[in-house]
């Protein structure tokens, strides 16, 4: 599922292209990619573009002073701008569920394979609230005092808390893992034993999604920018996904189990 870098990337390449656009025709192909209490696709004819921000893992596109559309790729979609030129676009119809026509010849298209992402049209809306989510890294006091109050008295594992949305918002299974590597925190460590140290977490987090920005995201499956070209911060990734090679600061062998129904990568003598 695309996590707050990937999802910060698309929302960069959209923002100058769509900015200031009027909506000429707006079609969702199946209802079900509706989340419930959306308003239609059509409400947004004539309306413009006034701007293109990321809450959480969501792409917002704001309509002057009160609408707004959330985009929640799922594990699977994408927001593909049209004529972009990249030579990894997905086929001109195979999978294309939504397609927004823009004036100036703009076009935005949402893809989504298995189509667990959905789209949220509203009104005057409390959109953070509405989605039930917490702050993200990025949003919070730099001190971890917000962080370090929410994982007080958890007994549950620091990586399930890292997941949950409610908590902070953005990160996923990769970067809770990178992050809980750049800490030298085990994945398995009660989250209110590590309470005390949620400003190194905190930080932690911070450099490792900066970084992946900086590298377009990750592109393990799915993911794609919205020109359609791959991320490059799997090429940089210090445990997700490298089970059984060499960790890149001491060489012991990274390890995988399962928490939670998730699966977490970690050095066991760096995260000790």
């Amino acid at each position: 599922m695309p996590e707050l870098p990937e999802v910060e990337t698309i929302v960069r390449g959209l923002r100058h292209p769509l900015l200031g656009r009027r909506v000429l025709r707006a079609r969702l192909r199946y209802a079900a990619l509706y989340r419930k209490g959306s308003l239609k696709v059509t409400w947004l004819v004539g309306r413009k573009i006034t701007a293109v921000e990321r809450v959480g893992k969501n792409a917002v596109l704001r309509f002057g002073r009160s609408g707004l559309m959330t985009v929640n790729l799922g594990m699977t979609g994408r927001l593909v701008l049209a004529g972009a030129g990249a030579t990894d676009r997905p086929p001109r119809h195979k999978h294309r569920h939504g397609r927004f026509i823009f004036d100036r010849s703009t076009e935005l298209d949402f893809y989504d394979p298995r189509r667990f992402g959905y789209v949220y049209i509203t009104e005057n809306r409390d959109l953070r609230g509405e989605l039930n989510i917490g702050p993200d890294p990025f949003e919070m006091s730099s001190r971890g005092t917000e962080l370090g109050e929410a994982l007080r008295g958890r007994r549950a594992p620091i990586k399930s808390m890292l997941l949950d949305q409610r908590i902070v918002s953005g990160i996923g299974n990769i970067y809770a893992d990178e992050t809980l590597f750049a800490a030298r925190m085990d994945p398995r460590t009660p989250a209110g034993a590590v309470a005390s140290r949620s400003r190194e977490l905190l930080a932690a987090a911070r450099t490792v999604l900066g970084r992946a920005i900086d590298h377009g995201g990750s592109t393990v499956r799915d993911y794609r920018r919205s020109d359609g070209s791959r991320g490059e911060f799997q090429q940089h990734h210090a445990v997700y996904g490298r089970e059984g090679d060499p960790c890149l600061l001491c060489g012991t062998a990274i390890e995988r189990i399962v928490l939670a129904s998730r699966s977490a990568h970690f050095c066991p003598l760096c995260q000790a």
